[in-house]
């Protein structure tokens, strides 16, 4: 974990994985419908823009943190940019998913937690600010 948690360029890839995790067994016709109502909704505004792309890795057992990566979200829209024209396949269902898109649907939510996963020797946090 240690050698793909370090190296920068691969934290992207972490973000994409998770929500393809979360996405993948889903309906993509529920997703759409989704998508749909929060643009539809006047109501949400993001609070402040997201300027950091963070990532932090903590051992459970001492305490210490093992990694913490900080990355301009700048720099994180550019790397989606260097993708592939393609949208990113999800599963076996068909679902794809266009990166640009969702680093642009993220800098509009505004700042939050991705994800947290506590294991037993390790806890991982990812989230915007």
């Amino acid at each position: 974990m240690k050698k793909f948690v370090l190296k920068p360029a691969l934290v992207l890839g972490v973000l994409l994985l998770i929500v393809s995790l979360s996405f993948s067994g889903g309906d993509s016709d529920d997703y759409k419908v989704i998508k749909k109502a929060v643009q539809d909704n006047p109501k949400v505004e993001s609070a402040q823009d997201v300027k950091w792309f963070k990532l932090l890795v903590v051992d459970n057992t001492t305490g210490k943190e093992k990694v913490r990566i900080t990355l301009p979200f700048a720099l994180v829209e550019i790397l989606a940019r260097c993708a592939d024209d393609q949208p990113m396949k999800m599963g076996d269902s068909g679902t794809k998913l266009d990166i640009e898109e969702l680093i642009a649907e993220l800098k509009k939510a505004g700042p939050m937690s991705i994800v947290e996963i506590n294991e037993e020797k390790e806890k991982v946090k990812i989230w915007l600010e």
